[in-house]
This record gives structure tokens, sequence and C-alpha cells, in this order.
């Protein structure tokens, strides 16, 4: 009468014989989702990585079996570790040994040191005695004035070039071997990435003084630093008109504006084209300003691709005089004594030559649906720059200080923006922010700019009527 309860108590006594014999088996880490492989990477202290608890789940149905002096399992973390970097192609590639040479002599890309040292810096430039900057502003004379006043020893030679014959120059030079900048501040910022930066067409370097690290946006520093924010505008003359007379840059296509329309030659001023690119590119905002301004929907002509070019073939229909300089355009738009002025695009910043009282203009600040668009002027060191260190010490005096002064000032005008977020704008400007809204960005989409400003040049070629 009492085998049957003996017997099951020596089956029980088998059993817990054979769990306490045999070990715990760890589970195997997850791979099945994000989450899980996050948790999986997150090694317990006692035991390697490949043996860590797949989920807070599994770690506790592992617990349950465990033995009561085991220890507690690893809580895993929240976050996924960070995972290894992958390796960089070589920074050297497709540079020749000459480049290779004279950027490890600069401490310019790869071989640039952790930290700048600006006192061996300047004791390099004083050594180097000059700097040759080419330029597409006029206004590098006072960069010269000040920056030799503040580093005797150093001479600053420039060249005022427009920034198409900058480039082009720049361009010759490098591939016959002829090595003369040193520093390049010049516009058609998506030339200068897309063509002239990268090997094997390496005629720039982009260098960026640390401290500007903190103060300046990482947009605005790679691949190739920005000297400032230009603003272009719609403009129209203040002496005659007391109000901006276009609300809509559709107007400008209308009957009244033919033979009054003043624009920068695109084939001359790279500004220029810049601006008829990026109209092109913002189509839709085209389109649907057309709407308010006629009430109806576009028609595109035959073989306009969208908006934005129709408004350029409907501006050429209006007979625009074209100027050779963004200078002459604001100067026919703004000279006094005119009875009938015409309207047209410049850059604003030369409104200093309305504050200094020589010129009667303003921008169409309220023009739907935009008033202009932002340039952004690059600045770098060229290739193989005789003076790498006098070139350094220049560019670092060029972006100048909190209150835009030392070699910025000439540029701390309304109509220019320094890219250090802590200069406030200059004296009669709009704030930055409050600009952006009303304007196009020209640096925002390099690639569109690049891929597609031929294209719109030839299409203005095309539509230009011959004079």
């Amino acid at each position: 009468m009492f085998r049957k309860p003996v017997f099951i108590l020596l089956l029980a006594l088998a059993v817990i014989a054979v769990a306490c014999a045999t070990p715990t088996e760890t589970p195997k880490p997850s791979v099945s989702s994000a989450s899980s492989s996050a948790v999986a990477s997150a090694p317990a202290s006692s035991a390697p990585a490949s043996s860590a608890p797949a989920s807070s789940a599994a770690s506790s149905a592992a617990s349950s079996v465990a033995s009561s002096s085991a220890p507690a399992p690893t809580v895993a973390p929240t976050v996924a570790p960070t995972v290894a970097p992958k390796p960089t192609e070589d920074p050297l590639k497709g540079l020749t040994d000459a480049q290779k040479a004279w950027a490890k002599s600069a401490e310019l890309g790869p071989y640039a040191p952790a930290k700048q040292d600006w006192t061996a810096i300047e004791a390099a430039a004083k050594k180097e005695g000059k700097v040759a900057i080419y330029s597409n502003s006029s206004r590098w004379p006072d960069i010269k004035k000040t920056f030799e006043a503040a580093y005797p020893g150093i001479t600053v030679e420039g060249y005022d070039i427009s920034t198409v014959d900058l480039i082009t120059k720049l361009q010759k030079e490098q591939k016959a071997g002829v090595y003369t900048a040193d520093v390049i501040l010049c516009g058609d910022y998506a030339t200068l990435v897309n063509e002239m930066l990268n090997p094997p067409n390496k005629m720039l370097w982009n260098f960026v003084p640390q401290e500007l690290n903190e103060l300046v946006d990482l947009s605005a520093r790679e691949p190739l630093m920005y000297h400032r924010y230009g603003l272009n505008t719609f403009v129209y003359n203040t002496e005659v008109y007391k109000e901006p007379p276009v609300k809509n840059i559709w107007e400008f296509t209308k009957p009244e504006w033919k033979g009054r329309i003043v624009l920068p030659d695109p084939q001359k001023v790279a500004m220029s084209l810049l601006g008829l690119t990026v109209i092109t590119k913002n189509s839709d905002a085209m389109a649907k300003a057309y709407q308010e301004a006629f009430g109806k929907p576009i028609q595109l002509e035959v073989g306009v691709p969208n908006a934005g070019y129709q408004w350029i073939k409907d501006v050429l229909k209006n007979d625009p005089t074209l100027t050779s300089s963004s200078g002459d355009a604001a100067t026919a738009v703004g000279a006094k004594g005119q009875k009938n002025p015409p309207i047209g695009f410049t850059t604003y910043s030369k409104i200093r030559d309305v504050i200094a009282g020589n010129l009667k203009f303003d921008v169409m600040w309220n023009m739907s649906p935009i008033i202009g668009l932002t340039e952004e002027t690059g600045l770098a060191i060229a290739n193989q720059a005789p003076h790498p260190n006098a070139a350094k010490l220049l560019i670092k005096w060029m972006e100048g200080d909190a209150k835009g002064g030392q070699g910025f000032t000439p540029f701390y005008v309304p109509g220019d923006y320094s890219t250090r977020k802590d200069v406030p704008p200059p004296t009669g400007a709009k704030p930055w922010g409050d600009v952006q809204k009303f304007v196009w960005s020209g640096g925002g989409d390099t690639k569109y700019v690049y891929d597609n400003s031929i294209k719109v040049r030839d299409f203005w070629l095309a539509n230009l009527k011959p004079k």
C-alpha cells in the first residue's frame, strides 16, 4: 500500500538530480530586429559578448531555472552601442606627388594639425612676406589696408576680377602649372565645389580657422567655407516711385515694362545666371505666382520645361537692357534725375551707394513670390599657393570679429551677412532670419545649380533677341 508513494518520491528525486547535473543553456543573441540587436550586443560583465541575453524576457526565463546563487543578469542598455566606423576613402587619392608634398608642407587637408598654432603660422607668414588674393569684390583694397597695418612686413597683392573671369583665370593657370594665387574669394559656389575642389581637378583647398567651428554652421564650413551670404534683389528707383511699382515677379513680363528692365548679363555675371537657375528650380512657386498675377493657370509654350523657364522667355520678350556688372545695373536703376526709370536686379550691397547719397533705389520688399536670392561667396586657399601661411592668416583676418570688424569691415554693410553667429546684422539691415523668408537660396542646392546652369544659359541664348 505504500509502494506507489515511494515510487513517486524516488522518481521526483531522480528528476531533481538530473536537473541539477544539467547546465542551463544560454540563449543565443537575437538578430530579428534592430531593437533586439541592440539589446543582444550588451554583454554581461562576467561573460563574453556572445553569451549575452537576447532580451529581458529571455533573461527572466533563464534566471527562473538557475540556482539561487547565480548572479543577476546585466540590464541591457536602451540605446544601441556606437557602431565601429567604416574605413574612409584615402584622403590622398587622386592627388599628385607635388600636391601631396605641398599639402604636407602647408599643413592642409589630411596633413592639417589637430590644433592650429597661430603664433607659428604668423611667424611663417612673415617669412613668406606677401600674399596674393584673387577677388570678385572690388573691396579687397580695404582688406589690404587693415591687414598690412595689423601684420607689418606682409604685403597683400590683389586682383579685382569678375567671378567668371576669375574662375577661368585660375583654371588656366592651374592646368598650366602656374601657381600665383594664394587666396580665392569668389562667387559661383556650385562651380567651385563641383569643378575645382576635388581631384583630379584639385585647384582649391578648404581652410577653416578652428575658432570658427563653434561660430559658423557646418553647412557654411564644408565642403568649402563661405566668406559671407550675399543678397541679390529686384530693385526700383525711389526718387520716382514712393513704393515698389511691382508686386509680383510676373509683372516684369507686362507690356508697360517693355524696354525698362535692367539685368546683369548672365553670360558675364555669375550671380545673374545663378538667379535665373534658382528661378527654374522653384517652378511650382513660379506657377502659383503666375496664377496670382493673371487669375489663370500658366500655359507653357512648346519647348519650355517649366514656369521658371517661361518667365525667362517672357522677360526676354520685353527687351531687357543687359549690363556687364551688377554695379552697372544698380546705377541704371538708381541714377538720380530720371523721369521714367527702369526696374532691375542687382547685388543689394550696392545700397552703400544709396547710403552715400549717390543713388536712389531700394528692394521690392513685398514682391511675390520672392524679393531675390542669396549668393554664397566661397573663400579658399589656391592649390599649391606660394604663400600658404600668409593665406591662412589673411583668411582668418577676412572672417572678422564678433563686431563685424577687422577684415570683414568692408563687407559689414546692408546686403551682406557674416556667417558668424555672434555677428549682429549691419546697421540698417534686416535680420538674416527675416530676410531668409523672402529669398531663395543660391547655395542651398549646389548640385541642381551646377547641373542646370548651362541649360539655363543655353535657353537664355536661344530666346535672346539679336540687337
